[in-house]
């Protein structure tokens, strides 16, 4: 499984937790919170991974 696919599986469940948690808690919560900078760690570990991708390397580059 690559890292992106596993990334996306695992920003589907904490979003999925954090729904699940929103319709029995407040949302300030402590247990929603968390789960809710977890969700915003990952999106931003996807993010970067993409932008990873998309730049085009140095060595590939003719001048």
């Amino acid at each position: 499984m690559n890292v992106e696919f596993k990334l996306l599986k695992e920003i589907e469940e904490c979003r999925n937790e954090m729904n699940r948690l929103a319709k029995s808690h407040s949302l300030t919560s402590e247990r929603v919170v968390y789960v809710s900078a977890k969700l915003d760690f990952l999106l931003n570990e996807y993010e970067t991974l993409k932008q990873k991708h998309q730049q085009p390397t140095l060595g590939k580059v003719s001048c």
